[in-house]
């Protein structure tokens, strides 16, 4: 066997391996980042999908599975897909910065698109006794002193209340007869 035959042997195998390796989590990440730009939400949720599965343990992995989430939820109307991403991104990676915003999402989704108040106050309980310093804290409790009013209840019971929290006796529009 000549030399040249021999080198080709030993570098094709190499040259294969170089050609079909994966790119890395941060490279998958990116790729989603690029594709989200881009208003192509189906190349994102590939890209972020890939991620979750090839790189289960990244650092990215939290990171891509809040995106696709705020993709399900916000550009394909699949509310049923972004509460199972936030939810598995809440149970997973319970102590990464965006967790927090994905158990608050997750109990919204369950009030506001589901209206399924009791998982929605098991959502909001979770949220307030994992996350209590968040940002988010203080809108989680009004979420949950305000569950399963309608809105005209809200906008009531806020009027009557007066600058200094005290309550205010309502008025009666009745005319008199």
């Amino acid at each position: 066997m000549n030399p040249m035959t021999r080198t080709l042997i030993v570098l094709l195998p190499l040259f294969a391996l170089i050609g079909c390796s994966k790119p890395n989590a941060e490279e998958m990440y990116k790729k989603g980042e690029s594709a989200q730009r881009d208003e192509n939400y189906d190349g994102a949720l590939e890209a972020y999908r890939e991620l979750i599965g090839t790189y289960p343990d990244s650092t990215r992995t939290p990171e891509a599975y809040y995106a696709a989430g705020v993709i399900y939820q916000n550009y394909k109307h699949n509310n049923r897909a972004a509460l199972n991403t936030y939810r598995d991104l809440a149970e997973k990676f319970p102590h990464h910065p965006v967790a927090s915003n994905a158990a608050f999402l997750l109990a919204f989704i369950y009030e506001n698109d589901f209206h399924q108040l009791d998982s929605a106050k098991a959502a909001f309980e979770y949220f307030l006794n994992t996350y209590p310093n968040d940002a988010l804290s203080s809108s989680a409790r009004l979420e949950l002193s305000n569950l399963g009013k309608d809105p005209d209840q809200i906008l009531t019971q806020k009027q009557r209340h007066s600058d200094d929290g005290k309550l205010r006796p309502q008025k009666n529009n009745r005319k008199k007869s």
